[in-house]
């Protein structure tokens, strides 16, 4: 079953634990805390009073627990306590983590690893790769959040804690839910929520309901849903634990909305907002106001909508919130095109894309790193067996020499001939072993290539089928729109909007060209510039492509992307603004380097220097993306000029 994971419940992955273990906070467990830490004489006691008084605090308040760990960091630098410094640097990421500090969180995690792997502080370990996971989840990194979060749990097995394994094994579900195998992460849910119920530990059960809670609305199964959202809330209420209160508010108003019970939505939200806004919770406030704005539009009710979401969309653009961004901007769009404000739809959908290709490239370039880091790593252990069954087969040689010889010490023909033909056949069995090797090892080389190669392939569907059609789709109805506009300003602004959704479309089919391509020849690129430069030139203006470096020269598909956007984006702030006659581009070959020169006989540019618009800052990113370098030189009244330089012996990109 296909089924679309719902906008209302990304808190999923805020509904996760930074600790093996759970804190209720209790003001009598806190005196009681206090007045041990004031009796406290050994350094070493008086450092883990102090963490634990910063971990009854960290729910209900974090601000309340940072004193205590920072009282322990410094006691445990000056004593030499390592695995307790450790500790109260995991313990101070979680603080900056909960207030949605992920640098300063980050930067704590990877200094109290780095000192846990020299120790082999298994414990420290399972909390460090799972609070780092966490962040990875939240930044949209899934890859490298199941690698820290699988990490984590092994290390809870290793040391025997069975509640940490049930929390990790509920951390991997996450992962799945959010890459929509929902089958897998139901599976690692029921398992993590059997252990932590079987030892009456509510806070992770809780977390546990409102996961499956989130797969069962992903299924459709909104009255299930809801059940589960609100057993997870009972148990947030009653621990005060107000970030998970918030997370919950707006899970069940998600649930009500997919049920179009719209009051109940409202009031829900309204609540998850107000208790967000108290937590200065960022994240999950930008997410409720989405959510609103969203049930609004849905409801009937769209006149609501347009503050909310400018709320949101602040938020998300001021923190970098990269994977809320993708709804965010994509609701957005359709909201402002079903108002027919078309220039705001057109400049969110950009938006949209713009975030979608960046954590793309990003998601596509770790996964093809973790690919070959995986091959070499299973290489080495196949070289290593091999080895080890070459060193064995040889004392076993030696030894059965040995033995013929103190049994046959007389019969020295005879040993030679056995001698002879026991390693003949040997010998022949190493070869045999050796090319059985060399077969598996092509085999899985070839099953590699095969995977990356059918995974670009089923990209560059997806962009063809799904976003070339919809693109297709939105100029068709603008055309008709323009048709039957008898407005004659409104009819030339439908006209340019369906002629920018051409241009994307043109901008897609060549993005898909470069990607179906491992290797494309400068002829190639030249191909498609020639091709561009037809599309663009105008009366009483002459674009010539001139080369004079080989053809066959060989690029990779993001050089070749890359290399072509800036063209082009010169090509057009040319067409726009610099009235030219005459505009080249010639590529030549320059030491070891690929030399792109864009010059025109154009208006100028008084001052280069003060120019940073986003159409020459794209074009610097792009080339230093390929390790390439951008430099732009004008005058006013003597045309601009573009030098464009890419090293011809970079590595060729997947």
């Amino acid at each position: 079953m296909m089924v679309k994971r719902s906008l209302y419940n990304l808190y999923l992955i805020m509904a996760l634990t930074f600790w093996s273990g759970h804190f209720i906070w209790a003001q009598s467990n806190i005196d009681s805390l206090k007045t041990e830490l004031s009796k406290a004489s050994e350094k070493e006691a008086e450092v883990e009073l102090s963490l634990l008084l910063a971990k009854e605090w960290i729910i209900k308040s974090p601000d309340s627990a940072l004193p205590y760990t920072q009282r322990a960091l410094d006691i445990s630098n000056r004593h030499k306590l390592v695995e307790l410094r450790i500790e109260a640097l995991n313990l101070l990421g979680n603080i900056w983590q909960r207030q949605g500090k992920t640098a300063e969180a980050m930067a704590k995690y990877e200094e109290a690893i780095t000192e846990a792997e020299a120790r082999d502080y298994k414990k420290g370990l399972a909390k460090l790769y799972n609070n780092v996971a966490l962040i990875y989840t939240e930044q949209g990194d899934y890859p490298a959040a199941l690698d820290g979060f699988t990490k984590a749990t092994a290390f809870e097995e290793e040391i025997d804690n069975p509640e940490g394994r049930a929390q990790g094994l509920n951390n991997i579900g996450v992962v799945f839910y959010y890459q929509g195998e929902y089958d897998k992460a139901m599976d690692y849910f029921l398992q993590s929520v059997k252990v932590h119920e079987s030892m009456g530990n509510l806070l992770s059960a809780k977390q546990g309901y409102n996961n499956i809670g989130a797969i069962n609305e992903a299924l459709g199964r909104h009255e299930k849903a809801l059940a589960y959202y609100q057993r997870s809330l009972d148990i947030a209420l009653d621990l005060d634990d107000r970030a998970e209160i918030g997370h919950s508010y707006n899970n069940i108003a998600g649930a009500y909305s997919s049920m179009e019970n719209w009051t109940e939505g409202e009031a829900f939200f309204k609540k998850a907002i107000e208790t967000n806004r108290a937590n200065d919770d960022y994240y999950s406030l930008a997410l409720n106001y989405l959510n609103l704005a969203d049930m609004y539009a849905k409801s009937g009710q769209a006149s609501l909508s347009e503050d909310l979401f400018k709320q949101a969309s602040e938020l998300v653009l001021e923190r970098g919130y990269k994977t809320l961004a993708f709804d965010l901007f994509d609701k957005m769009s359709i909201f402002y095109a079903n108002r027919n404000n078309f220039e705001e739809a057109y400049r969110y959908r950009g938006l949209y894309q713009q975030y979608k290709d960046s954590v793309y490239d990003e998601a596509k370039a770790k996964a093809i790193a973790e690919t070959e880091a995986l091959y070499e790593t299973e290489k080495k252990e196949r070289e290593t067996a091999e080895a080890k069954a070459a060193l064995a087969v040889e004392q076993l040689k030696v030894g059965r020499q040995n033995l013929w010889l103190s049994i046959l010490i007389g019969g020295i023909i005879l040993l030679l001939i056995l001698g002879a033909f026991f390693y003949n056949h040997q010998a022949a069995k190493r070869r045999q072993l050796e090319t059985q090797a060399a077969l598996k090892e092509e085999r899985s080389k070839a099953e590699s290539r095969r995977r990356v190669e059918e995974e670009r392939n089923r990209i560059s569907r997806d962009l063809h089928d799904h976003i070339g059609a919809q693109l297709t789709i939105i100029s068709s109805q603008i055309d008709n729109l323009a048709f039957k506009e008898p407005d004659a300003q409104r009819k030339t602004q439908f006209e340019s909007i369906s002629d920018h959704t051409r241009d994307t479309m043109a901008q897609l089919r060549e993005t898909i060209w470069a990607m179906n391509n491992d290797e494309i020849n400068l002829e190639m690129l030249l191909a498609k510039l020639q091709d561009f430069v037809r599309r663009s030139e105008q009366s009483g203006r002459r674009i010539s492509v001139l080369n004079s470096c080989q053809s066959s020269l060989i690029l990779g598909p993001a050089q070749t992307i890359n290399l072509f956007r800036v063209c082009q984006e010169a090509v057009q702030n040319a067409i726009k603004y610099a009235d030219f006659k005459n505009l080249e581009l010639r590529f030549s070959l320059d030491k070891d380097h690929l030399a792109v020169l864009i010059e025109d006989d154009g208006l100028g540019i008084a001052d280069p220097s003060k120019v940073k618009g986003y159409g020459i800052a794209n074009m610097e990113a792009r080339m230093k993306q390929i390790s390439g370098s951008f430099a732009l030189n004008s005058e006013l009244g003597k045309g601009t000029r573009i030098e464009l330089r890419l090293p011809h012996y970079t590595p060729i990109a997947v």
